[in-house]
């Protein structure tokens, strides 16, 4: 290469006499910058997780700044305002690799969904970031290939640059020099001429390679969004599950701290796929809990108290009634009222229950296996949330076959997380009996004190019952004033609840009412 500078006064002339002297950078791996309270929870979060060890350690010798990307990414769905460092003062390996990185999962479709679990919340944060890091980590090659473009251009960049500081250096120490030298200091000149013609052939060589690298990010854009996409949904489920188990589980569930209670629960639930299919129910059955609590504060029965969507004219809002006075409109008025999509007000249904304690009898028969009994089990451990906000007595009977049966006691101010644990995983399997658990919920009115009882009574079957047994289960209801709910569970196949109308006051059914409206209507009148 032809060096551009062969005197004194070429080098007087160039840019490289008129810029500040250089002052020396440190430079950092971290993209985002923490505050001190960040950094803290990131540390104690990050602390004894050998998992994260071994992920750090294993990418961290072919990529220096891999450990950083783990921080950057934890801040990245945990702060509320995410702030960037000045390119300035980030590593080669920062700007090229962990930069592109961030910037992929904060454009992605994903981020903004996965942001809203994660902002402010230690646990899901972390958890996420830890997958998310995993998942990047299997695929480092690849992705380095991608955003790195020829082997070791990195590296080579990385040298290329410090080399090219060194060459300022030297080149601003002598033109300081220069500066209160004699004109006629031949050497001195010579020296400047050279190490202006080297500083000026490092910054071309620091260009091209950089050209090199910024190439193969742009053209390898699809395929590491493929990449960036698949850690990012492995990191949305991870925060998810967290978030599941926490709010499904914990007598705290707004609570998404790392506590020793929340990490022995997480570790609790994750052992068993039964426990963690009924946390993707109850933590919404919660919700609706709390929503319903609130709602019996703040409205009396037969008040409105939201909008729905409907066909009663006596409750339709009064805009939409305004649809019949003209011609234009009142097509779409009968459309609507065909489709049931009228705007009405909701109001508060009216209480039937009984005052007393709660029995939930639950079907665990064979049939019931898989999404059924999650379902299920969630409803049942809604019901005992239920009567442990009231202080009231519950049991759980769960019953298959004849004689199949167990009984689950929980007074009031007495129960722990694991007994609701123990009893979620418990399933019994086999046919159908309705006769057993009836018997036992008879057996704990009289033996148990759960006088007035509320019975609820879910299945996904029918059981002939005989008349003489249906009479005096009759004849007890009336003696002792207890009512019976049943649920059916015959989504996706319609069943009979010929058998449930002879000893249950009210029916609902999965295959006409959803899942989260059944709930709803039975915390509705528990509430």
């Amino acid at each position: 290469m032809l060096k551009p500078y062969r005197t004194i006064q070429d080098v007087l002339v160039s840019p490289w006499a008129q810029q500040p002297r250089l002052v020396h950078v440190e430079r950092t791996d971290r993209v985002l910058r923490s505050t001190k309270l960040e950094n803290s929870i990131y540390q104690d979060l990050r602390s004894e997780d050998t998992a994260m060890d071994a992920v750090e350690q294993s990418a961290g010798k072919k990529l220096k700044s891999f450990p950083a990307l783990s921080q950057d990414v934890f801040q990245s769905f945990y702060s509320l305002v995410p702030r960037h460092n000045e390119e300035g003062v980030l590593s080669v390996a920062a700007r090229k690799f962990n930069a592109p990185i961030l910037e992929h999962i904060t454009q992605s479709e994903e981020y903004p969904t996965l942001k809203e679990v994660c902002e402010g919340r230690e646990l899901p944060a972390y958890e996420a970031a830890a997958e998310f890091v995993s998942a990047a980590s299997d695929e480092l090659d690849e992705l380095m290939r991608q955003l790195g473009g020829k082997k070791d251009a990195m590296s080579t960049l990385e040298k290329l640059e410090q080399a090219q500081e060194a060459a300022v250096q030297r080149l601003s120490g002598l033109l300081e020099q220069l500066d209160t030298s004699r004109p006629d200091d031949s050497q001195l000149n010579d020296g400047v001429v050279r190490a202006a013609n080297e500083a000026e052939s490092k910054q071309r060589q620091v260009e091209a390679v950089t050209r090199l690298i910024d190439n193969s990010t742009m053209q390898s854009k699809s395929a590491v969004d493929g990449i960036v996409h698949h850690a990012l949904t492995a990191a949305s489920q991870k925060a998810e599950e967290v978030q599941s188990i926490i709010g499904a589980w914990s007598d705290e569930p707004g609570n998404l701290q790392r506590t020793p209670a929340n990490t022995e629960l997480l570790e609790r639930v994750r052992a068993s796929e039964f426990l963690r299919d009924i946390s993707r129910y109850l933590g919404r059955f919660r919700e609706i809990f709390a929503q319903g609590k609130r709602n019996g504060y703040a409205y009396g029965r037969g008040e409105k108290y939201s909008l729905e969507l409907g066909n009663d004219l006596s409750r339709a809002l009064t805009s939409e009634l305004a649809m019949l006075a003209a011609p234009e409109t009142l097509p779409l008025f009968l459309r609507k009222y065909q489709r049931r999509q009228i705007k009405q007000y909701r109001r508060r249904e009216p209480i039937y229950k009984g005052a007393g304690d709660m029995i939930c009898c639950l079907d665990e028969s064979g049939s019931t296996a898989g999404e059924c009994a999650a379902w299920g089990k969630a409803v049942a451990m809604t019901l005992l949330e239920i009567a442990e906000s009231g202080g009231r007595k519950f049991a759980l009977i769960h019953f298959s076959g004849p004689g199949s049966v167990k009984v689950d006691l929980f007074l009031p101010k007495q129960t722990t997380v694991e007994d609701k644990l123990r009893a979620a995983e418990t399933f019994l399997d086999g046919g159908t009996d309705f006769c057993t658990p009836l018997n036992e919920a008879l057996w704990l009115m009289t033996e148990e004190a759960f006088e007035n009882a509320d019975v609820v009574f879910i299945t996904d079957g029918e059981c002939a019952l005989p008349a003489e047994y249906i009479s005096k289960l009759q004849k007890e209801q009336a003696n002792r004033r207890f009512t019976i709910t049943g649920i059916l569970m015959d989504q996706g196949n319609e069943g009979m609840d010929f058998s449930l109308r002879d000893f249950c006051q009210n029916i609902y059914r999965t295959s006409e009412l959803t899942g989260d409206t059944i709930v709803e209507k039975i915390i509705t009148n528990r509430v």
